[in-house]
């Protein structure tokens, strides 16, 4: 029996987890940002506080801010992410690596097109959308059906 770990994203919006007490809300790109506007409002309706940011990309300062927001978080808070996988993936392994849990995670990936590729040779991650050249060693990388879901990325190998 073949097994993968890479994770089966929702293909439609999982809504909103109406048990947590309070939220973070990340958006990544215009497709994520309209599905981010809905949970937002569901959740003022809710009355729920929501900490929400919106932007093309995770970036270190937005993934250290998330950092920051989910070593404070206490219990019942939770965290909604939508956008690009390669994003989403990043922005969920921070969450993880501080503490949270998947039950308090709701993720849609709006594009899953660009990976990030983690190379086993050099250790270096690159992002590609079809062909994987390691940005670090220069090696063609073969992409497996492994995530990891501490390094965000795909694993890579030597073709």
């Amino acid at each position: 029996m073949a097994h993968s770990s890479v994770p089966r994203w929702p293909r439609t919006d999982p809504g909103v987890d109406e048990t947590g007490r309070a939220y973070a809300v990340l958006a990544f790109g215009a497709d994520a940002e309209r599905v981010a506007a809905r949970w937002r409002e569901r959740l003022a309706v809710l009355g729920r506080p929501v900490r929400a940011w919106s932007g093309e990309r995770a970036t270190e300062t937005v993934l250290s801010d998330l950092a920051d927001q989910v070593g404070a978080a206490t219990v019942g808070w939770r965290l909604m992410l939508a956008g690009p996988q390669a994003d989403v993936l990043r922005a969920r392994a921070v969450a993880l690596a501080g503490g949270a849990v998947d039950a308090e995670v709701t993720v849609l990936v709006t594009d899953d097109r660009l990976r990030r590729v983690w190379c086993a040779h050099c250790e270096t991650t690159t992002e590609a959308a079809d062909d994987v050249v390691c940005a670090g060693c220069g090696r063609d990388l073969v992409v497996h059906a492994h995530v990891s879901r501490h390094r965000a990325a795909y694993l890579g190998t030597a073709r």
